[in-house]
C-alpha cells in the first residue's frame, strides 16, 4: 500500500467499492459523510482547548513548557538589545537597510511580553499574551477580568470585528490540527509525513500568528475607544489624567475581582443610555 501511495489507495478503494451491491456502496457513502461531519463536530468541541494548547498551556508538560519558553525569551531578549541602539536614533539617520531592520525587530518585540516570567512557550501564546500585558500597562486593567464586562458594552459594529478575528483564529487552529491529524496517512503513503507536516507549518506561521495579531489588535482597540463605557456602568468616575487612570484601573480591576468595601471612590450617576444586547463574549 505504501508503494502504491495515496492515488493507488483511492483507486483500490473505488474499485472495491464498484463491485458491492447499491446499498452498501450508499451506506459506505453516508458513513463517509457522517465521519466527515463527525470530524467537525469535534474539532468546533474541542476548538477552544485547541487554541489553549497551541497557545503554551500545558499543564501536563511542566519541562518542555519551561525549555521553549527560555528559547523564546532568549530570542526575544537578543531581539531588544538589538532593537535599542536603533530606536534611539532618528530615523533620518538610518538608512533603509536599519530602517527595515528596525521595523522588523520592533515587530518581533511587539509579538512578546516584556516581562519574562509572562512569556509563553509558543508564539502564538505570546502575542496575546503581550496584547493583554500592553492593556494593563497602558490602563491598569486586567483584560481577563474586564473583557467580560467590557463585551457587553460594545456596539454592534466592535462585536462584528471581535467575532470575525477571532472566527479567523480558530479557523486557522482547525487547519493546522487536521494537518498534523493528515499524518495517519502514512500508513498509505509515506509522502503524508512531510507534506502534513509542511501544511500544518504554513498554517501556523503563515496564518495563524497573522491572525492572533489581528485579533489582538482589535481588542485592544475595544479597550482604547470603550473602556469609559466600562467605568460609567459601574458608577465608577472618570480618572482625569493617564497616571490617574493607570491607578484608577487597577483599582476597578481589584473590583471586579475581589470587591471592595472601602468609601472610595464615590459613585457616580449611571449613563443614561440603554447598553447594547448581551451574548457570552468570545474567548
Amino acid at each position: 500500500m505504501q508503494r502504491l501511495g495515496w492515488a493507488g489507495a483511492a483507486e483500490q478503494w473505488t474499485a472495491g467499492l464498484t463491485g458491492l451491491p447499491v446499498l452498501v456502496q450508499g451506506a459506505a457513502v453516508v458513513g463517509l459523510l457522517l465521519l466527515l461531519t463527525l470530524s467537525g463536530l469535534l474539532l468546533q468541541f474541542f476548538s477552544q482547548p485547541l487554541v489553549r494548547g497551541l497557545e503554551g498551556y500545558w499543564v501536563l508538560l511542566p519541562g518542555p513548557r519551561r525549555r521553549l519558553r527560555e528559547r523564546l525569551g532568549r530570542r526575544a531578549d537578543a531581539d531588544i538589545a538589538a532593537l535599542r541602539p536603533l530606536a534611539a536614533r532618528p530615523a533620518d539617520s538610518l538608512d533603509a537597510d536599519a530602517l527595515a531592520e528596525r521595523g522588523r525587530l520592533a515587530r518581533r518585540v511587539r509579538s512578546v511580553p516584556f516581562d519574562p516570567r509572562r512569556r509563553m512557550p509558543t508564539r502564538f501564546g505570546n502575542v496575546l499574551r503581550a496584547s493583554e500585558d500592553r492593556v494593563r500597562a497602558h490602563y491598569g486593567l486586567d483584560p481577563v477580568v474586564c473583557w467580560p464586562r467590557l463585551w457587553l458594552l460594545l456596539p454592534d459594529a466592535a462585536r462584528t470585528e471581535v467575532l470575525a478575528t477571532r472566527r479567523s483564529v480558530h479557523l486557522t487552529a482547525h487547519l493546522w490540527a487536521c494537518a498534523v491529524l493528515c499524518c495517519v496517512w502514512s500508513v498509505w503513503s509515506l509522502w503524508a509525513v512531510p507534506l502534513s507536516l509542511a501544511v500544518a507549518a504554513t498554517a501556523y506561521r503563515g496564518f495563524l500568528l497573522s491572525a492572533a495579531r489581528l485579533h489582538a489588535d482589535v481588542v485592544e482597540s475595544c479597550f482604547d475607544l470603550y473602556r469609559q463605557q466600562l467605568y460609567g456602568s459601574l458608577r465608577h468616575p472618570l480618572p482625569e489624567n493617564p497616571l490617574a487612570e493607570y491607578r484608577a484601573g487597577r483599582r476597578l480591576t481589584t473590583y471586579l475581582s475581589a470587591g471592595s468595601r472601602r468609601p472610595e471612590p464615590l459613585f457616580t450617576d449611571p449613563p443614561s443610555s440603554a447598553a447594547p444586547s448581551g451574548g457570552p463574549p468570545p474567548c
